[in-house]
């Protein structure tokens, strides 16, 4: 077996897709090293991964000696790396270690038919949907990249990331300018021929043909998150909701919105007006760092912070932001969602898939309270939701079931291992 180097830091929802995926490898036999933030050590440790710290830095600041080093000093056969962390994968190209990236969004790629990810827009319906509307769409992010980059180049006298990050890889004799895509979604930009793991299922996006370095291995949903857990009071707490909501027999509706997402106190005095009025339904909200909602009724129940994945096992229905890997965890516990989209990196697209494939509704922040019972309604009483996500649970299961993962980096491995062959 290999020895693989997974790379990856920032916020949870890209750092547990890469640590569930550094976890299957090393259960596939792999010897598996995760380097990320040092507040990650804690839970790759615990999944049984070796761990290496990444030095805290800013990309105009950026150390390339010491990653390099650990490069050196590791000598791993494969590098899976976030797509964005663009000064390591630029300055691990110049060590000769093949690199695989890791996309962690909805398809980032223009392709025929569909859309980019920013916006709320489903192929074939309106004008958004139009080939003529969609091709706007891609035009429109184009030119503000170029003029995002051209401000950024102002402003900062030409030592902005993207003219610093072609200086990096002049330096270590890598051709970003040939390798460099612009016209593709993420800034400042993507790279056209390195293989790209996307961890999520294909059966979520719209219909189209991935681009050939593009391999879609299902979703990546950490099931073990050991680094944060309730406190003794707030878990005897939930023990008790949880426990009389069952035997009472009570719809339990469960909201929650990233960590990244500001939703309006209004929004939610309406969601818990909704429920107050219901008694046939129950309440659970994390809060996150949104402070505390005051004066709540008794079925209403609101946490700091509540373990998502075990409150989905008792969910019924899901009011969420439109992150998507909420929505992996959604759809693999079998629960519908009413989608009040962030519009923030993906969330627009996220949301249009969500409701493309039938598997949840998309609201409006602004939907008054008759709106929003009646999205609730819907979700909790009409099979057709809870069909069309029992049928797309069964794809995303195919992915683990059948180990596509880990088949995907043997082959890669296969392949790097044949080129650097003398």
């Amino acid at each position: 077996m290999a020895l693989l180097l997974v790379v990856s830091r920032g916020m949870p929802s890209v750092v547990y897709p890469s640590l569930e995926l550094a976890r299957r490898l090393a259960v596939a036999g792999h010897a598996v090293t995760f380097a990320g933030d040092p507040d990650s050590r804690t839970l790759a440790t615990s999944l049984g991964l070796d761990f290496s710290s990444l030095e805290p830095s800013r990309w105009d600041e950026f150390l390339v000696d010491g990653w390099v080093q650990m490069l050196r000093d590791l000598e791993p056969d494969l590098i899976l790396i976030d797509g964005e962390m663009h000064e390591h994968i630029i300055a691990a190209s110049g060590t000769g270690v093949p690199v695989v990236l890791l996309n962690v969004f909805a398809s980032i790629w223009r392709r025929p038919g569909l859309p980019p990810p920013h916006v709320m827009a489903r192929p074939g319906v309106g004008w958004k949907g139009s080939r003529i509307g969609m091709a706007l769409f891609w035009t429109a992010l184009r030119w503000r990249k170029r003029h995002r980059a051209l401000r950024q180049w102002v402003r900062r006298g030409g030592r902005d990331r993207r003219s610093m990050l072609y200086r990096l890889a002049d330096t270590v004799g890598f051709d970003l300018r040939r390798e460099a895509d612009v016209s593709q979604w993420l800034m400042p930009f993507t790279y056209r021929r390195l293989p790209v793991l996307s961890l999520h299922a294909l059966e979520f996006e719209f219909p189209h043909e991935p681009p050939e370095h593009v391999s879609y291995v299902g979703p990546m949903v950490l099931q073990n998150r050991g680094d944060r857990v309730l406190t003794e009071t707030a878990r005897k707490r939930l023990d008790e909701i949880l426990e009389r909501r069952s035997r009472e027999g009570r719809k339990l509706i469960y909201a929650a919105f990233g960590s990244v997402f500001t939703v309006a106190s209004g929004f939610l005095e309406r969601l818990v007006g909704v429920v107050a009025e219901r008694p046939d339904w129950e309440l659970l909200i994390s809060l996150g760092e949104r402070g505390t909602l005051e004066s709540l009724p008794e079925r209403v129940h609101a946490f700091s912070w509540l373990p998502q994945l075990e409150i989905l096992e008792h969910a019924d229905a899901v009011v969420t932001h439109g992150g998507i890997n909420t929505i992996d965890e959604c759809v693999l516990a079998g629960v519908p969602m009413l989608v009040y989209c962030g519009f923030e990196t993906d969330m627009a697209g996220n949301t249009a898939r969500v409701v493309h494939h039938g598997i949840g509704l998309a609201g409006d922040r602004n939907d008054d309270t008759l709106t929003i019972r009646r999205h609730l309604d819907r979700l909790l009483d009409e099979q057709g939701c809870l069909d069309n996500v029992a049928r797309l649970r069964l794809s995303y299961q195919a992915y683990a079931d059948q180990g596509v993962a880990e088949k995907t980096v043997t082959s890669l491995l296969e392949a790097a291992l044949g080129e650097r062959a003398p």
